[in-house]
């Protein structure tokens, strides 16, 4: 049996769109609760901070999954609601930025952390620790040409020098 996977994804919702985004949240929600090996999904709002993202153009979501495997997960990403969630957000343009997307493997025990900064500190390769496979990274979003939910992963972050400052909101919308 293979190991829990999690998934963090963010997204920047227009807030001309935010009602259209919660309808369809709503329904990858009731969806994924559904599938007997989603343990579980849920949808936060940002709350308003010094430091917030949000905005009066935008509104900052994350989405919080586990599955009980990659392959669950796959098959989540492959499930006509994933794919229904994903045409909505690119076809009703909600989102202001493409969405990140990152998987995450189970919690690390004091002595995990203790290992990987040994590890760390000896130049060990990083690159070992794995929770998907090959093909679920393809899967999710490594390669290939379409953005969206399911294809997240492929925008590349921009170097520091690239980015506009913090705060700023200036630059193409996602699409």
């Amino acid at each position: 049996m293979s190991a829990p996977v999690r998934v963090c994804a963010s997204f920047n919702v227009r807030s001309t769109a935010l009602p259209e985004f919660c309808e369809a949240a709503g329904n990858i929600v009731s969806h994924a609760g559904a599938e007997q090996q989603c343990r579980s999904f849920g949808i936060h709002r940002e709350l308003g901070w010094l430091r917030q993202v949000s905005n009066e153009a935008q509104n900052l979501f994350m989405v919080v999954q586990e599955w009980e495997s990659s392959t669950a997960l796959e098959e989540h990403v492959r499930s006509p609601a994933a794919m229904e969630f994903d045409h909505q957000l690119k076809d009703g343009n909600m989102l202001a930025s493409a969405p990140n997307l990152s998987l995450f493997g189970p919690d690390l025990s004091v002595a995990d952390l203790r290992t990987l900064a040994a590890e760390a500190r000896a130049g060990g390769d990083q690159d070992e620790i794995s929770p998907v496979s090959d093909e679920a990274q393809s899967t999710l979003g490594y390669g290939g040409d379409q953005r969206g939910y399911m294809r997240a992963t492929e925008s590349r972050r921009p170097a520091a020098k690239e980015r506009p400052a913090r705060g700023s909101r200036s630059g193409p919308a996602w699409k």
